[in-house]
C-alpha cells in the first residue's frame, strides 16, 4: 500500500478555527512550500483526518495539540516530555510520529538573547498553560530557575516583588495580541533587574510588555523567530531537511518586514499621501491616509472640525482613530502632521510599524488648507514638532524631486 501522497506530499495546519496564519507564508520562504494547507475540523473529525491516507505532515494548533496524542503510534522525547504535540509526521510504513518543535523554537528565541542566563530566575507569565509548560522545560533545561506566574496559582501577579531579583521575564499568556494590543499581562515596575523580556507572541511586532521594556533599557525579543525557528523544526521532521540558524533569521527578518507597517509622519504639506501611495503601489500594499479615514469617519473635513471644533477635539478622535488602524499589518499609513503632538499616539505607530520621517524644506511647505499652519505658522510648528518627529522616526528620508522618487528612496532605506 502507498502512504500518502507522494507525488505531491500534502502539508498543512490543524485547528479547529483558522483565520489568519503567517505559516504558509512561513514555509514558502523556508522552503518553497507554496501549497501550505489549512485543514479546519471540528472535534469529533479529528481522529478520522488522522487516519485518512491524505496528507504526510502536519503542524497542529489549539485546540488540539493534547487531543492528538492518543492517535499517534511514536513521540519524540519532547512531545512525550512535554504531553502535547504540535507536528506529525507520516512515516513510510504508515504510522503517525508526534513531535513538539515549539521547544526549539522557543530555545532558538532566548539564546538569541545572546545573554548569560544560567544559574538565574525566570519569571513565566501564564507558565502552567500549553505554551507556558514548554518556556518552563526549555528554561529549566537552560540552567534557569524558571517561576510559574499566574492570575490564581502559587504564585500570582501580586506576588512579583517577591522575585524581584528575577534575571528574566517571559510572556506566554495571549495578551498583548493582536487586536487587543497594545497590551501586556503585567507591568515590570516589581522586577528591577531584569536582563531580558521574552514575548512569545508575534503579532503585533512589539507588544506592550516589550515597548515597556525598551523604555526601561531592558533587551526584547518578541515571538516571531520562535514561530520559524518552530516551523523549521518541523520541516526537519517532514523533508529530513536542516536550516541554519542564519537562514531562519533571515527568513524572520523578511517575514517581520512583510508585517510590519509603513508609517508616514513629517510637517504639514511634506507629501506624505502622495509618496505613501506610491510605495503602496509599489510593494502591493493597501494605503491609508488617516485623515481622509477621519473625514470619513467624521462626516467633514479635518479643517473643518478644527474651526468648529478645536484641535484638541481632532486630535482626540485622532487618537481613536489610530488605534484602531496602527494596530494593523502590511499597510502603508499616511499620518496627519501632529500625530506627534500627542504622546500616546507613538506606542499605537511603534508597536507595527517602521516609522518613517519625511524631511522636505520648510520653504516648500504650504499652510492652505490646513488651519493649524495658518494659526501658528509653518517656522513655529517645525520648531515645536521637529524634534519629535526624528526622535519617533526609525528613517528619515529626504524628499526628493517627486513623490515617487521619494518613495523609491523610502523603500530603499527600508
Amino acid at each position: 500500500m502507498t502512504h500518502g501522497c507522494e507525488d505531491t506530499p500534502r502539508y498543512g495546519l490543524l485547528g479547529r478555527t483558522l483565520g489568519h496564519t503567517y505559516s504558509p507564508r512561513i514555509y514558502d520562504l523556508l522552503a518553497g512550500i507554496a501549497s501550505y494547507e489549512r485543514f479546519e475540523r471540528e472535534p469529533g473529525e479529528v481522529e478520522q483526518f488522522l487516519r485518512d491516507d491524505t496528507w504526510q505532515g502536519l503542524n497542529v494548533t489549539i485546540p488540539y495539540k493534547r487531543t492528538v496524542m492518543p492517535f499517534l503510534d511514536e513521540l519524540s522525547e519532547s512531545a512525550r516530555r512535554l504531553g502535547n504535540a504540535n507536528t506529525i509526521v507520516r512515516l513510510s510504513d504508515g504510522r503517525l510520529r508526534g513531535d513538539n518543535t515549539d521547544y526549539f523554537g522557543f530555545k532558538t528565541l532566548v539564546e538569541s538573547l545572546r545573554l548569560e542566563l544560567a544559574g538565574k530566575r525566570a519569571l513565566v507569565f501564564g507558565g502552567r498553560g500549553g505554551a507556558g509548560t514548554t518556556c518552563m522545560a526549555v528554561l529549566a533545561d537552560l540552567g534557569m530557575e524558571p517561576i510559574a506566574v499566574g492570575r490564581t496559582g502559587e504564585v500570582t501577579y501580586d506576588d512579583l516583588p517577591r522575585f524581584a531579583d528575577a534575571a528574566l521575564a517571559v510572556n506566554a499568556t495571549p495578551a498583548g495580541m493582536y487586536p487587543s494590543c497594545p497590551g501586556a499581562p503585567c507591568t515590570l515596575d516589581a522586577l528591577p533587574h531584569l536582563e531580558a523580556v521574552v514575548d512569545i507572541v508575534y503579532n503585533p511586532a512589539r507588544t506592550g510588555l516589550m515597548m515597556e521594556a525598551e523604555r526601561r533599557g531592558i533587551p526584547a525579543a518578541g515571538g516571531l523567530l520562535m514561530l520559524v525557528a518552530q516551523a523549521a523544526g518541523s520541516l526537519h521532521d517532514f523533508t529530513g531537511e536542516d536550516y541554519s540558524a542564519e537562514r531562519i533569521a533571515a527568513v524572520t527578518n523578511e517575514l517581520a518586514c512583510e508585517m510590519q507597517n509603513i508609517a508616514l509622519i513629517g510637517m504639514p504639506g511634506a507629501g506624505k499621501t502622495r509618496v505613501g501611495q506610491r510605495i503602496a503601489q509599489r510593494l502591493g500594499r493597501e494605503h491609508i491616509d488617516l485623515d481622509w479615514a477621519l473625514e470619513e469617519r467624521l462626516g467633514c473635513s479635518c479643517s473643518s472640525f478644527i474651526t468648529e471644533r478645536g484641535e484638541a477635539a481632532f486630535r482626540r478622535e485622532e487618537t481613536a482613530l489610530l488605534g484602531e488602524v496602527a494596530k494593523r499589518g502590511g499597510i502603508v499609513l499616511s499620518c496627519g502632521g501632529g500625530v506627534v503632538t500627542r504622546d500616546e499616539n507613538y506606542p499605537l505607530l511603534h508597536q507595527n510599524s517602521r516609522i518613517v520621517m519625511l524631511d522636505r524644506p520648510l520653504g516648500e511647505l504650504s499652510s492652505k488648507g490646513r488651519p493649524v499652519s495658518q494659526r501658528d505658522g509653518v517656522q513655529k510648528l517645525a520648531e515645536d514638532r521637529m524634534p519629535r518627529y526624528r526622535s519617533w522616526a526609525d528613517v528619515v528620508v529626504t524628499s526628493r524631486e517627486s513623490a515617487d522618487a521619494t518613495a523609491r528612496a523610502t523603500i530603499a532605506q527600508l
